[in-house]
């Protein structure tokens, strides 16, 4: 993608909402093949043609990507997909986000290119960094989180997104490794699923500890990186990209709607998810966030009720949570308020619902309208 390819795209952004560049399946022919199983029935299944992987400027349903891998994972019976998959992929894959990241010259901005532009990738594909992590080491490291979560539009029947997760998070831990070098200092990873490979196959990989069944997937960087220089930056590389930015994206800090999103997921499971919380945590008033989430056609309430839903699919499959802790996570009072809950999602218990899903029965939502919970401001 050229920068003019992408000035269009930002325009458009909207439209390419639930899509994602055919690169993020680099390397999945491959390994496919070496694992002895033909993709090709797989690529008509889901809707992904040949071609489109091999113009890597294509873009295709994310979706069907994440439907793919999932499937792939099971019929090739590799646990380790996306893990795999992320050895074939590097910064190229990124296209002109990987051209502007490398223009950075501290680790900090590289970072805050990421997160701010990650959408050029992929819409759905959301990158944070949270310098405010709360002991979650166990040790005396300052520590920054760098959270990676996927949240297409479309998502109702996508039960699982463990080897989607996996690839994504496994190629920002590559990319972040080969712009820091030697200064690079991984601390942990956090997945937010109970993963099917081994434990240590995971830990070999990132050659760092990693918990599991966690509220989202993440890596967790000593807080000095953010001080790393890039000296090799190319100023030629740099004034082009400035130009580019000023032109297309200084006055694109993330949607409204993106920034509610996040903030109601790191705090989904506090007291603080709430309108009044979130609005200060993003230096508004309520009635001013509710205005422009209503001008871009949402609520908070539809926002935070639409996260639930998806997350509750999510830990069903991926998470060997009990309800009592799904319950938690998803911020509700009581595992009743839950269960009524998910009967006014999906018109079914809890139990009966993650019937349905094991055996990859497609669902619905019974109404699209969000539910309002007592004692939620």
């Amino acid at each position: 993608m050229v920068f003019v390819d992408s000035i269009d795209f930002a325009q458009n952004k909207k439209a390419h909402r639930d899509m994602v560049h055919s690169s993020a399946l680099r390397g999945y022919v491959d390994v496919m093949q070496q694992l002895g199983t033909d993709p090709m029935p797989l690529f008509d299944k889901h809707e992904i043609s040949l071609a489109d992987l091999q113009d890597e400027n294509s873009w295709i349903k994310h979706t069907s990507l994440i439907q793919l891998l999932e499937e792939s994972s099971q019929r090739a019976n590799c646990p380790d997909l996306g893990l795999r998959i992320s050895a074939h992929q590097d910064i190229r894959i990124l296209g002109v986000l990987g051209v502007i990241m490398q223009s950075a010259t501290t680790f900090r901005e590289m970072i805050k290119f990421s997160t701010d532009l990650l959408f050029l990738h992929g819409p759905a594909l959301q990158l944070h960094m949270n310098e405010q992590v709360a002991d979650l080491l166990d040790q005396n490291h300052e520590v920054i989180e760098i959270s990676f979560d996927i949240q297409p539009t479309q998502s109702v029947n996508i039960f699982s997104k463990r080897q989607s997760l996996d690839l994504g998070l496994a190629v920002c831990h590559r990319v972040l490794k080969y712009l820091s070098g030697e200064q690079y200092q991984l601390l942990k990873v956090a997945l937010p699923h109970h993963p099917i490979a081994s434990l240590n196959t995971y830990k070999r990989f990132f050659n760092a500890d990693v918990v599991v069944g966690q509220s989202r997937a993440a890596l967790y960087l000593h807080k000095s990186m953010l001080n790393i220089q890039f000296n090799s930056a190319d100023r030629g590389l740099r004034e082009i990209v400035d130009s580019y930015l000023e032109q297309s994206f200084r006055s694109q800090q993330g949607s409204i709607v993106e920034r509610v999103q996040h903030a109601i997921r790191i705090n989904l499971s506090s007291p603080k998810a709430n309108k009044i919380d979130v609005a200060k945590l993003l230096a508004m008033h309520p009635r001013s966030l509710q205005r422009k989430l209503s001008e871009s056609g949402t609520s908070f309430d539809e926002i935070k009720d639409q996260l639930r839903q998806q997350l509750f699919l999510q830990y069903l499959v991926d998470s060997k949570a009990t309800m009592t802790q799904i319950t938690s996570a998803l911020g509700f009072s009581e595992q009743s308020t839950l269960s009524r809950a998910c009967k006014k999602w999906f018109g079914m218990s809890p139990r009966e619902l993650k019937i349905k899903v094991e055996s990859s029965q497609p669902i619905k939502l019974v109404s699209e309208k969000a539910i309002s919970f007592p004692n939620e401001s």
